[in-house]
């Protein structure tokens, strides 16, 4: 057992380029994240995004989730709209129980947000050890 550490981006990244590339087709490629000048409010727009969870085990999940009129096809569209409005929409806020004591398992758990929020658009990717580290810094935020 361990206590959930956030790991420094060095180290993430140092990580991530020690790793062949996976092949994935085109449709399962991560989008490039909006430029720092389109981060713009949309005039009228609202909040709405897609999740998505990948699992090493090949398992994986995408949901809608709107916070306008909580709703979507996501399991429990209340709890993670409240998640969103504490932290803003930035989902890189999100910390839910960072004491949270995890296994020692890695069964990689790839995480994306994709949409608006309050007209903003946003754009979340991480991959987390295994569920409960993932669990403890998103909360039931991907629980698909």
């Amino acid at each position: 057992m361990r206590t959930v550490k956030i790991v420094s981006a060095a180290a993430v990244f140092a990580f991530a380029t020690a790793l062949p590339p996976a092949a994935s087709p085109a449709s399962e490629r991560s989008p490039v994240p909006p430029a720092a000048s389109d981060r713009s409010p949309v005039p009228g727009g609202g909040s709405a995004l897609t999740l998505t969870l990948s699992v090493a085990d090949g398992t994986g999940r995408g949901v809608s989730l709107t916070c306008d009129r909580e709703g979507g096809s996501h399991p429990d569209p209340s709890t993670a709209c409240g998640l969103l409005r504490r932290v803003g929409g930035d989902l890189s806020k999100l910390t839910y129980d960072i004491d949270m004591i995890c296994p020692e398992e890695y069964l990689p758990h790839t995480v994306r947000a994709l949409g608006t929020w309050e007209g903003r658009p946003v754009w979340f990717g991480r991959t987390y050890d295994n569920r409960c580290e993932m669990t403890a810094l998103t909360g039931p935020l991907f629980h698909l």
